[in-house]
């Protein structure tokens, strides 16, 4: 039997209700369904200190260390940021900005893996300043952005529902993005 394919994903806000956590677990459901193995980092759950180098030594360094473990042996990436005044949020970036710590590793970062991005705004126009930011981010990691990465304007309705309010059209969206980074997790791997 061929050995799984193991999807990291980090997303969410911290807000206690979250559209963009709704969204990613309606990702997180059908990456499943594909038969994948998703290791799911809530934003909001991580509690993660400010990035600085010496975090790996204080009161939350067993959740910094479970996240580096399982970005090094994934074989794709889910992300998901909400939009705050046209980029991603500052939780979101603090939660990455600890990838730093696998910048000496070989290969460095996360070097030639397949990362589904979701960017999720408030305003119907939204999303794309986002969406821009993190395929930026995942290209600085050395990562490759999945072709269906998607940005979700007007998502404010989608909170508290698990996502069920979400469209067809945008449960298309979320399948074809699911299925385009299951895919290319196996080939690459």
């Amino acid at each position: 039997m061929p050995e799984k394919i193991r999807i990291t994903a980090i997303g969410g806000s911290l807000e206690p209700v979250s559209s963009t956590k709704a969204l990613m677990e309606l990702a997180i459901k059908e990456l499943t369904s594909l038969g994948a193995e998703v290791n799911v980092f809530d934003i909001k759950d991580l509690e993660l200190p400010f990035f600085r180098y010496q975090a790996v030594r204080g009161k939350n360094a067993g959740k910094i260390v479970e996240l580096l473990s399982a970005i090094r042996t994934a074989d794709g990436f889910l992300f998901a940021s909400p939009e705050y005044h046209g980029t991603i949020s500052g939780a979101f970036k603090n939660v990455l900005d600890y990838l730093e710590y696998l910048s000496k590793d070989e290969p460095p970062y996360i070097t030639g893996k397949p990362a589904g991005l979701i960017a999720v705004a408030g305003a119907e126009s939204a999303g794309s300043g986002t969406l821009n930011a993190m395929m930026n981010i995942v290209h600085s990691l050395r990562g490759i952005v999945v072709p269906g990465s998607i940005a979700v304007g007007s998502a404010g309705s989608l909170a508290g529902n698990g996502g069920d309010r979400s469209s067809d059209q945008l449960k298309r969206r979320l399948k074809r993005l699911c299925l385009e980074l299951y895919r290319l997790s196996g080939k690459l791997k």
